[in-house]
């Protein structure tokens, strides 16, 4: 290559990084830093500091040094990576700036705010395109949203456009090459650059809430800080293919740590957990990997939780796919389910989606009180079949993938595959009795529709409640690749349209208007699916917590209806008698009540009492602040 293109070329930049890597897979890690230190020369000459490519052999070179035990050097570039907010693994990030730590060469507090900065960049994008695009749908239309939004669009698809070209004049033969119009690549790539940045600057200030669900800025640990009560912790989980890591922040400490698991191994014992956790099974709950899980993951920090009573944990891959509560912390050998040292007899726990919802979810807005008490839609009509009341067959479920056409889901034939929610009508209507809820404000059946929703005055009521399916990302494989967004299913219209095609998708869940205390899905397997290692509810959840919604409550597999209905009632009379309990205390309530109230083992399995979770709270209601009667 160096031969047929000369020695700065930026093929010769590639192949030099390969090889770079080969040696240091290899383990000899001297040889791979001249070759990357000259790919990086040849990059930025030809690319700029800052592009992909180059922030790709900034990354190799960091960890070599690092792997030699260079961590002055490669503290450096890490430095660098942050600044430029370039994307780079961020296991490896996390690796050496623990390593600098151990060196001396950064300070605790330091490294624990860098670390919190990469992760919540990284957590942040792990769901971003699916996000984005409910961000963008949601601005869809007119006005200055929409108009801000478009031009950011605008400048994204040149900007894309451009650095192809500009790849293919630098990767021509020397000879051929035009330094002129390869700097006119460059500027225009600069002030695009410069005009999105100034976009994002205006959306932020101008229009927070859409800001906070399309592109949330990092919080600092000050910040954070400030959002939590004495008696809450916060803690983050990154759990990488090789190392995983955890943050603990309470209202005056912060700390992060290296934990033992890896995302391969991890993801296989929640996947043999999760499958006692249906009631298509008899197999008993392994208590004992339940234990071991804990360890794993809160084991570590155990110490930094003493005297904590909530928790608000943001976790990636497969911990997404489990509620916490079901986590055992000592040794569970001879204990009766009942008995067991279940987390959630410990700590009210609630899940965030993003580090930052928790300022948008805490933020002092004052907002009137909904008048109703709940608005419900259950039990919605899938196929013809259940139309015209004939009993319906379903076979074997088929891959979802195998209803998309490209980005096309075909809705009917989807529809007809999914079996019927008889149960949820009893649910809803036994949960109804109990907050005297009117006929009118149940919409089941035929009546449950996304027409309905969408003219719901869904603002005048503290609980919304949807019993039906979610297609959510965990159950696709290729959802993202469809560019499919997260939806509820209602009855499947006969005519589709723009209004109503049978699904509710997350960009139209964020154009609602709610004013709810709690927005429950249940029935529809919300929270996670058999594809271990999803973030299904990332969308979901972010589109309802910005339409209105204070908490969701969303269930992790397919529910027992007598034990919904015991505990959603009992949550939402708790709800309505301890209003200065936070809300995960109030469901750390209802959920004990469940458990302490079983007769048997089978009623103390944690496929009872454990699949719902909550996404999100408020800030807790100071106890010497009344509130109106409810």
């Amino acid at each position: 290559r160096e031969k047929a293109l000369g020695p700065e070329h930026p093929e010769v930049a590639s192949t030099l990084n390969n090889l770079a890597v080969l040696y240091g897979n290899q383990g000899r890690y001297a040889e791979e830093e001249p070759l990357l230190k000259r790919s990086l020369a040849i990059r930025e000459k030809a690319l700029g500091p800052d592009h992909p490519d180059v922030a790709l052999v900034l990354h190799n070179l960091a960890v070599d040094y690092a792997n030699q035990g260079h961590y002055d050097a490669a503290l450096l570039l890490v430095r660098r990576a942050i600044d430029r907010r370039m994307s780079w693994p961020p296991t490896d990030t996390f690796g050496i700036l623990l390593g600098a730590k151990h060196a001396s060469l950064i300070s605790q507090a330091d490294s624990f705010a860098d670390s919190y900065k990469v992760l919540q960049a990284f957590s942040s994008s792990a769901a971003a395109e699916a996000v984005k695009r409910v961000a963008q749908r949601s601005a869809a239309g007119s006005g200055e949203l929409a108009d801000l939004v478009r031009m950011d669009q605008d400048l994204a698809a040149e900007a894309g456009a451009l650095d192809k070209n500009f790849m293919a004049a630098v990767s021509k033969a020397p000879k051929e090459r035009n330094p002129a119009a390869e700097e006119n690549f460059r500027k225009r790539l600069g002030e695009i650059e410069a005009e999105r940045k100034k976009l994002s600057g205006s959306l932020a200030e101008r229009f927070p809430d859409y800001a906070a669900l399309a592109n949330p800025p990092p919080l600092t640990l000050e910040e954070t800080q400030a959002l939590l009560t004495d008696d809450e912790a916060i803690i983050a989980f990154s759990i990488g293919e090789q190392k995983s890591y955890a943050w603990v922040i309470s209202k005056t400490a912060a700390d992060w740590t290296e934990i033992p698991v890896q995302a391969k191994a991890l993801g296989e014992d929640i996947a043999k957990l999760r499958q006692s956790l249906t009631f298509q099974t008899n197999e008993p709950f392994d208590a004992a990997l339940s234990y071991k899980l804990y360890q794993q993951t809160f084991g570590p920090v155990a110490e930094k939780l003493v005297a904590k009573k909530r928790l608000s944990v943001f976790a990636n891959g497969a911990l997404t796919s489990i509620p916490f509560s079901i986590l055992v912390k000592s040794d569970p050998q001879g204990k009766a389910l009942k008995d067991e040292d279940w987390l959630i007899k410990s700590y009210a726990i609630t899940v965030i989606p993003s580090i930052y919802s928790l300022r948008t979810m805490r933020s002092p807005v004052a907002t009137s009180e909904a008048k109703k008490p709940m608005i419900a839609f259950a039990d919605p009509v899938f196929s013809k079949e259940a139309r015209e009341g004939a009993r319906v067959e379903h076979v074997a479920p088929r891959s979802l993938s195998s209803f998309y056409r490209g980005a096309q889901l075909n809705v009917k034939d989807f529809a007809d595959s999914l079996p019927q929610l008889p149960g949820t009508r009893k649910e809803v209507e036994t949960i109804a009795k109990s907050l005297d809820v009117g006929r009118e404000d149940i919409k089941l059946g035929l009546d449950a529709t996304e027409t309905a929703v969408k003219q719901s005055h869904l603002e005048d009521y503290r609980v919304v409640y949807f019993a039906t399916h979610g297609l959510v990302a965990g159950e696709l494989e290729d959802f993202d690749k469809a560019k499919a967004e997260p939806a509820l299913v209602f009855t499947i219209p006969d005519n589709s349209s723009d209004l109503d095609d049978g699904l509710l998708q997350a960009s139209e869940v964020a154009r609602l208007k709610m004013n709810a205390d709690w927005v429950v899905l249940s029935a529809c397997n919300t929270a996670s699916s058999d594809g271990v290692g999803a973030e299904p509810l990332s969308g979901l959840a972010r589109a309802f917590l910005y339409a209105g919604g204070k908490s969701l409550v969303a269930s992790h597999w397919d529910v027992s209806d007598e034990a919904t209905e015991k505990l959603l009632s009992d949550l939402f009379q708790i709800s309505k008698s301890k209003p200065n309990l936070s809300h995960g205390q109030m469901m750390q309530q209802a959920t004990l009540d469940l458990l302490n109230g079983s007769m048997s083992d089978a009623e103390a399995h944690p496929r009872v009492w454990a699949p719902f979770v909550v996404v999100g709270e408020p800030a807790r209601i100071p106890e010497s602040l009344n509130r109106l009667d409810r």
